[in-house]
Formats: C-alpha cells, structure tokens, sequence
C-alpha cells in the first residue's frame, strides 16, 4: 500500500475573517446531542475511527524515515492508482502539462449528456420547525464555505436559480430547491469560516444536525471537499456525525481544473483510504470541475440512480455511453501505436 499523507493546512490569508472555532463545532457535534434509536429515524453507532496522517504512515512508512521528511515530500512519493489517471484522462479532469515536443491529442471522450430538469426555490429553512413538508427524495450538499455547493447545484441543473457569490458564507439557510417535482436538492450553510457573525454561523450547526436527524426522505448527504486541501478537521468531524446518525454520504471533490491531473489522483487515493473505515461513506468519490463542466454527467447519473430516478430519465443512454467508450478506446490505441512509432524514430 502506498503512503497517504495529508498536507499541512495553510492558515487563512485574512485575519479578520470570522471563524467557527473547532471547538464549539466538536462540542456541537459530541455524541451527548446524539438522538437514541427509539426516538429518532436514525440508530445511533460507534463512531469510527478515520485514519489520520500518522497512523497511515505507521502502515507503511518506516517511523525514522517518516520523521526526516515533511509531509509536502511524503505527499509527493504516493503512487496513484493507474485506472483513476486514466479515468481522469477521458473525463478530462485535472490540469496536465504537455512537454515541447509531447503530442496532443487529436481526439476526445464524447459522454452522452444527461440532463435534470431545471430546478426552482421551493423553501427555506432557518429553524427546524420551518422544515417543508417531505414530499419528494432529497439529496444534500455540504461543505466547508467557499466549496462551491451553489455553484455546483446551478451547473448541475444548467440553472442560476441558487444564489452564489465569492465572500464564504452567503448561504444562510438550509435551501430546498425542486426539480421537475421528482426529487429535491437540498443546499445547506457552508461549516467552517465565513463572512458572518460568530453567532450566526454557529447556529447553522444545529440547523444542518437537526435536518439530517430528522428527515425521513434524506436518501444521501454529498460532502463536498475542496480539491486542493482534501479532508480537514471540521470535515472528519462532520463525517463522524453522519456515521452516529447512520446517514449515507459521498464524498464529491471540486474545483478539480485547479490541480495537477497526478496531484488529483493523489488526493484520490488518500481520501479513499482515510475514509475506508467509515460505515456509511459511499466508496465511489465522485470529481467535477464547475467551471470546465467536466465530470458533472457522472454526479448526474448518480443523483438520479439515488432517487431511482434512473429509468426514466436515462432510457437508452447506457447504450450510448458503451458505444462513446468504444469508439474513444479506438483512438487511443491508434494514437498509443503511433507515438511510439514516432518515439523510436527519433
């Protein structure tokens, strides 16, 4: 197995950005505001203990060499999985170099498009008690602030209904948005800074507990993790709470056109093996880029499959999708054989 090592979090560019400290979000988040089985939805476990970065060098790291070098070094020795590089490299995520004289390729991955229907604000939620009606399946996203859960809603739905903007914290609320009145996406308040009161941000906490502890018709929680940084600590603390509450979560890495196309497979072999002994993380990490609309059909699939929406709104796509594979598998064999024809002539 190959080392997993976590980078050292880079202290914040602005001192006067309001915090939620740790603290108050552990305390939060203690097993003592755990709901009992008899009286909630959800059967309270164990929680799980995720791997941090010392414990997973110990695995596989000599302890003397673990010392001597840092973790940006230790980071830069994992060896990614080779199936994930070349997944990346047909979904065209991840940012990639290309030497002088390397050549481009000429082709690319077709993906049949899957689309949503559009979506529309449906309610908002300050307090539990203003909760709407649970009428539909519903799948939420969250995330540390600044992620870019509203962003990815909107470009999910080719909509703008979702209010986005570049100070962390604009969402204030738990959001319902509907779509075609078949399933609900759910956007809630960013944990962690944000341009808010102290106070505000730490009421957001309990909203989004209360949420997950109470609906019935929650069938997934999407964490989203920013691709650069990985898994943090309000994020593992987070995730310990959804394993106390039995609530299935996937994870969802974005903002993926910012690192390197290794670097990502990297960080995809890290949060894949910290997050191996959680008992109800989804093991399929999903990865989109907003901005570049890359790896948004996948996301989509797997929201409608979620809500078992799959059948009438995938129809015949599955088809398509082999047909597309089979002709980009085609040329890339014919670009493979060709480069290295060119290679043994020079």
């Amino acid at each position: 197995m190959a080392a997993t090592v976590l980078l050292r979090p880079i202290a914040p560019r602005y001192q006067s950005i309001q915090t939620v400290s740790c603290t108050n979000i552990q305390r939060r988040l203690s097993p003592l505001h755990t709901k009992s089985s008899s009286t909630g939805k959800h059967q309270t476990r164990a929680e799980p203990k995720f791997r941090t970065t010392v414990e997973a060098l110990q695995e596989t790291v000599n302890a003397n060499e673990a010392e001597k070098l840092s973790n940006r070094k230790l980071f830069s020795r994992l060896r990614p999985d080779e199936k994930t590089i070349e997944k990346l490299d047909m979904l065209g995520l991840g940012s990639a170099k290309t030497g002088r004289f390397e050549r481009r390729r000429w082709f690319r991955y077709d993906e049949p498009p899957v689309k949503l229907p559009h979506i529309a604000f449906f309610a908002g939620a300050q307090t539990a008690a203003s909760f709407p009606h649970e009428s539909l399946p519903e799948v939420g996203f969250v995330g540390r602030s600044n992620v870019g859960k509203s962003t990815l809603v909107n470009k999910l739905c080719e909509s703008v209904t979702a209010r986005i903007s570049e100070r962390p914290g604009l969402t204030q609320q738990i959001n319902f948005y509907t779509a075609g009145n078949d399933l609900h996406l759910v956007d809630m308040p960013g944990y962690g800074f944000a341009y808010a009161k102290d106070v505000a941000a730490q009421s957001w906490v309990p909203l989004i507990e209360s949420y997950i502890r109470q609906r019935k018709s929650l069938r997934r929680v999407m964490i989203l993790l920013d691709a650069r940084h990985g898994i943090k600590i309000n994020d593992r603390e987070f995730m310990a709470l959804l394993d106390r509450t039995s609530t299935k979560y996937q994870i969802i890495l974005t903002k993926c056109d910012l690192v390197h196309r290794i670097d990502l497979a990297k960080q995809h072999l890290l949060i894949a093996q910290q997050t191996a002994h959680s008992h109800n993380c989804i093991p399929r990490i999903m990865m989109v880029s907003a901005r570049n609309h890359t790896g948004l059909n996948d996301l989509r699939k797997e929201i409608l499959h979620i809500c078992s929406l799959g059948q009438k709104y995938l129809g015949l796509h599955k088809k398509k999708e082999a047909i597309a594979q089979s002709e980009y598998f085609e040329q890339l064999k014919i670009f493979n054989e060709t480069s290295r024809a060119v290679r043994r002539r020079r």
